[in-house]
């Protein structure tokens, strides 16, 4: 599902493919987000990140039993 002016599908995959074993293809991704950034005023790094807490693991004295966060009710 290839435009038209694109190289055959199996060109395509392959620089793909070796882009992403060789690291090169998150190299190129990480720079066009930097541009982005830089484009819109800010600086090419992010000072801090946001992580959705229902989705990190733990390990500690929740051992066992739950709490769902969404009902605030404890299971076991």
């Amino acid at each position: 599902m290839l435009p038209n002016d694109f190289p055959p599908f199996t060109a395509v995959e392959s620089f793909y493919r070796r882009a992403r074993q060789s690291g090169k293809w998150d190299i190129m991704l990480q720079r066009l987000v930097e541009a982005s950034r830089v484009k819109q005023g800010r600086k090419p790094c992010p000072s801090y990140a946001l992580i959705d807490s229902q989705s990190v693991k733990t390990n500690g004295a929740a051992k066992g039993r739950g709490i769902d966060g969404g009902k605030k009710s404890k299971r076991s």
